[in-house]
């Protein structure tokens, strides 16, 4: 049975701000790299990203479950800690720091698109098949035979179930 998307995303149009800011609330992050470039061939700049996501977390109060970072986007799983966060703003300054510090390791211009899509994952989609669906993601462009074997992919934490 071939693979299909666990969502399709219409528009990037934003929902209420709101939905971003509560604790329980699962969103799908996509953050393609700027201009279709492929700066994450780069084993450096991967390594930087990664570990920025995993450090911004902690510093704006967000949970990220769930990611894979492929030559040219990024995906995630991520929902606030608690009230007052919010996953917007978490991706916002995750772009920041992240594009920041590419320019220190010899990056030339823009590192990301301006826009980024975004899912709120519905009570009734399930996570586990969103976080496989992410962790395949270089198993179905072919980068490697089994997603065990794509180094910038990962759980950070377990889904909430």
């Amino acid at each position: 049975m071939p693979w299909h998307k666990p969502y399709t995303p219409a528009h990037n149009q934003r929902l209420d701000p709101v939905l971003y800011t509560l604790p329980g609330h699962v969103c799908f992050i996509t953050i393609r790299a700027y201009r279709n470039q492929l700066p994450f061939r780069c084993e450096s700049l991967c390594q930087m990203v990664i570990s920025v996501l995993k450090e911004e977390q902690a510093h704006w109060n967000c949970v990220v479950y769930t990611y894979c970072l492929m030559p040219d986007h990024l995906h995630f799983l991520v929902s606030v800690a608690e009230e007052g966060a919010s996953v917007l703003v978490f991706t916002e300054r995750f772009k920041g720091k992240t594009t920041n510090a590419s320019w220190k390791s010899g990056w030339q211009g823009k590192l990301w698109q301006p826009r980024y899509y975004d899912h709120v994952i519905r009570k009734e989609e399930s996570l586990v098949k969103i976080a496989q669906y992410i962790l395949d993601n270089p198993v179905r462009k072919g980068l490697c035979a089994s997603a065990e074997d794509w180094p910038w992919g990962g759980c950070l934490n377990p889904l909430p179930l």
